[in-house]
């Protein structure tokens, strides 16, 4: 019956530990860039995860696979000690990490958990080190770097983009007014009438001009799109998270010799209460560092770093190549922090540290955990 319990409680809490980490990925931009207050962007980023962890569930059975049993080795039968180890493991690190406002990688600390826990119970050819080093290792190291250029070149190409003569245009107004249209009527002896119609104007410029110039028009400012990039990623990185967990999850659930039924379904009903709870509980702490400690920006900026992130961890979900938010989201931080040449260079350098610090940490921990489970008879 414990072990039923356990396989509640530990997805349960690594979710919550997600939410409390990674809910920042999605919204420390808007916060930082003065868009809007810490409670309504972690409330809108919550909200956007939760939806991504939900189409997670009909949309991500390559991430499953990938996070069930494709990283261990063929011929290896799992066990529910390695299982529910790495599971706990990497609950446990990014805990701590969160604890010390330092933003780190589920999927990173779920990688070597997941390693150390299979090296204890299966020895370390108990790895599918292939797997391990082509669908997630590669990912895990590219993602960033490529985030810190296409970060740069994004807030290179907004600010050229709608800035224009010396006044930064932050607003697109789209109407319609009514103008005469001239049609042909009749038969034989065709006349023609004037008819009402519409035509479609595009305006550009700041927003106090579109409002002057089209009161009645349909008004889309760089704030607005900044909160819809927010909540892009922070939908991605639900689609993104959820199925890594609920795979290790349902792999260890399957393992426990006395528990009920428990589907795919209900995992990702679980693991999503649990990402929701962490974000709205815990997730202001992480959220303060990326939006105010790395470095400044305006709601141009954030909007870069934000289209970069949701377009890479997007993709990754799709295609199953498990990309950590995180990464992807300080990446396109720092990168449009340097374009800009206002980092605080210690402060990316202590999240650099947490980033190396995290396979190693969670290894041991997953190791250890794996440990406390054979001792226990598990």
């Amino acid at each position: 019956m414990i072990e039923s319990a356990l396989v509640v409680l530990i997805p349960s809490v690594l979710a919550y530990a997600n939410g409390a980490n990674d809910v920042s990925k999605g919204v420390a931009t808007l916060v930082g860039s003065g868009v809007t207050s810490y409670r309504r962007a972690i409330l809108w980023g919550t909200a956007c995860t939760a939806l991504g962890a939900v189409a997670a569930s009909v949309s991500a059975g390559a991430m499953m696979a990938t996070f069930g049993s494709g990283l261990l080795a063929a011929g290896i039968a799992p066990s529910f000690p390695a299982a529910i180890g790495a599971l706990a493991g990497a609950a446990l690190w990014v805990l701590i990490a969160t604890r010390a406002s330092l933003p780190v990688s589920t999927t990173h600390a779920l990688v070597g958990s997941v390693g150390g826990a299979a090296a204890i119970a299966y020895g370390v050819g108990g790895v599918s080190w292939h797997v391990l080093g082509g669908k997630v290792l590669i990912p895990l190291l590219v993602s960033p770097l490529a985030a810190f250029v296409l970060g740069r070149l994004a807030s290179r190409a907004l600010a050229r983009a709608f800035t224009g003569g010396g006044d930064a245009a932050d607003c697109v107004c789209v109407g319609a007014r009514s103008a005469p249209e001239v049609a042909w009527v009749g038969g034989d002896s065709a006349a023609l009438r004037t008819m009402p119609g519409f035509d479609v104007s595009l305006a550009a410029g700041d927003a106090a001009s579109c409002r002057r110039a089209m009161p009645a028009a349909l008004r889309l400012t760089g704030d607005h799109l900044h909160w819809l990039s927010s909540g892009a990623v922070s939908f991605a990185r639900g689609l993104n998270d959820a199925p890594k967990i609920v795979g290790l999850s349902l792999a260890t659930a399957l393992l426990a010799p006395s528990f009920w039924t428990l589907g795919s379904k209900s995992l990702f009903v679980l693991v999503s209460a649990g990402i929701v709870l962490g974000s709205l509980a815990a997730g202001r702490r992480v959220t303060r560092v990326l939006a105010e400690d790395v470095t400044p920006m305006n709601h141009r900026e954030g909007l870069a770093a934000n289209l970069v992130t949701a377009t890479l961890v997007g993709a990754g979900a799709v295609y199953g190549l498990p990309m950590s938010t995180t990464h992807v989201s300080s990446g396109g931080i720092v990168g449009m922090g340097a374009e800009r040449g206002s980092l605080d260079w210690a402060k990316v350098r202590q999240i650099a540290a947490a980033w190396v610090v995290t396979l190693p940490a969670a290894a041991l921990l997953g190791g250890l955990c794996c440990v406390l489970a054979r001792v226990a008879a598990f």
